[in-house]
């Protein structure tokens, strides 16, 4: 089966922005307007970055691109209305890996191994719900809620630039940035594909799947469709075991580990070395709130890490910036090799990580980890996790 077609992401997050302080880098404050350029530290607030109409209604959000991550890894949000239509024709890619994770509303994912006789999975992902789709595998999405964001993150980075080539038109993030443009007027933005189209396509690293050879399964029954062997939403799902076969995790539903140096964390690993062949790792972490007398929680990491806020709220600090106080839908960015500090202010603060590489942010917690049934910690401080820690691929 040829290669597939075109995966859609986003950018933007909230937060607004202070003046810079006294002893702060000639590059000014930590907190920006738009993903910088080159590498550096950076706080982009919710709704906030450089954006592009996807379509007339659907919007695209660019929170960390490839000059921002050294060509890392991308971090784009995709906002819009339910539509009857795919968000993207079925595709594949040559190169680049990706993640869907749904942040809000409803997402309809879809993902098949190209390889004979294959399991064609679909889910109606629901907040918290995640997609793995490798290289080479086909997939496709689309928006069924009428407030829907559907998270991107792609390595290396770069395949984001395929969102530009077919913009629509810039979207205004600078005033009120609305999440999409409210219109009901949003016809599907796919006409009959030319050889050119599909040349400048496949220069992008999308390859669409022929629409004969595959459709898009829709016969879900509770949110899912495939091998009856996975659970949705009614039974624990595992991450897969190489980096080429495409996966699906449900919110709390995958592996969970507890860490109590520092407070509680729970840690649920989402993608880890061993699916991305070391490049790249993502999960969520859950925070208690810092209690008096208690420490800060530090690292120094050897490859660029990024965060996106899930709840609550975290206390950030990049050496050499000033404290910022991250809410939902902000994303931060930390260069590899950079120290930064952290601590929750509120009970159950949660943020999903970001690692180029596998000895990322989760890597040191989960060494000191045991496994945990729950999404949640102990009721009370002082608890103690007693075992030999995770081990990671």
């Amino acid at each position: 089966m040829k290669k597939s077609i075109i995966g859609w992401v986003l950018s933007a997050i909230a937060f607004s922005s202070p003046a810079a302080s006294d002893g702060l880098p000639p590059n000014g404050g930590i907190i920006v307007n738009e993903a910088p350029n080159f590498v550096r530290p950076y706080v982009l607030p919710k709704y906030k970055g450089h954006a592009i109409k996807l379509t007339t209604s659907q919007t695209i959000r660019f929170s960390i691109t490839a000059n921002s991550s050294d060509g890392a890894f991308s971090l784009l949000q995709h906002n819009g209305k339910a539509s009857g239509w795919l968000s993207a024709r079925p595709h594949t890619h040559g190169v680049t890996h990706e993640h869907l994770y749904c942040s809000r509303g409803r997402c309809q994912l879809w993902g098949l191994k190209n390889t004979t006789n294959a399991s064609h999975e679909a889910r109606v992902a629901t907040p918290g719900d995640y997609g793995n789709i490798p290289p080479g595998s086909i997939h496709t999405f689309q928006l069924v809620d009428p407030d829907s964001q559907l998270t991107h993150a792609f390595h290396p980075a770069g395949f984001e630039n395929l969102f530009n080539v077919f913009s629509q038109g810039e979207h205004e993030t600078h005033g009120v940035s609305s999440p999409y443009v409210p219109r009901t007027d949003d016809p599907s933005p796919f006409g009959p594909m030319t050889p050119k189209e599909y040349n400048l396509l496949v220069s992008l690293d999308l390859y669409a799947a022929p629409e004969e050879e595959y459709i898009p399964r829709r016969d879900f029954v509770n949110g899912t469709a495939g091998d009856a062997k996975h659970p949705w939403h009614d039974g624990p799902n595992t991450l897969s075991d190489d980096s080429r076969t495409p996966y699906f995790i449900a919110k709390d539903y995958g592996p969970k580990y507890l860490n109590t140096d520092i407070g509680y964390k729970v840690i649920q690993p989402l993608t880890t070395p061993a699916q991305t062949d070391g490049n790249f790792t993502m999960g969520t972490i859950i925070m208690s709130s810092r209690v008096a007398n208690e420490s800060i929680s530090r690292a120094t990491l050897p490859h660029h890490f990024a965060l996106q806020m899930e709840e609550g709220q975290l206390a950030f600090q990049v050496q050499g910036y000033e404290m910022v106080h991250l809410l939902h839908g902000d994303v931060a960015f930390v260069p590899a090799g950079t120290p930064f500090s952290y601590y929750a202010t509120v009970p159950y603060t949660k943020f999903m990580y970001l690692n180029a590489g596998g000895k990322g942010l989760e890597y040191e917690l989960l060494r000191r980890s045991v496994p945990w049934e729950f999404p949640a910690y102990p009721t009370y401080s002082g608890f103690k996790a007693h075992g030999n820690g995770t081990k990671v691929a």
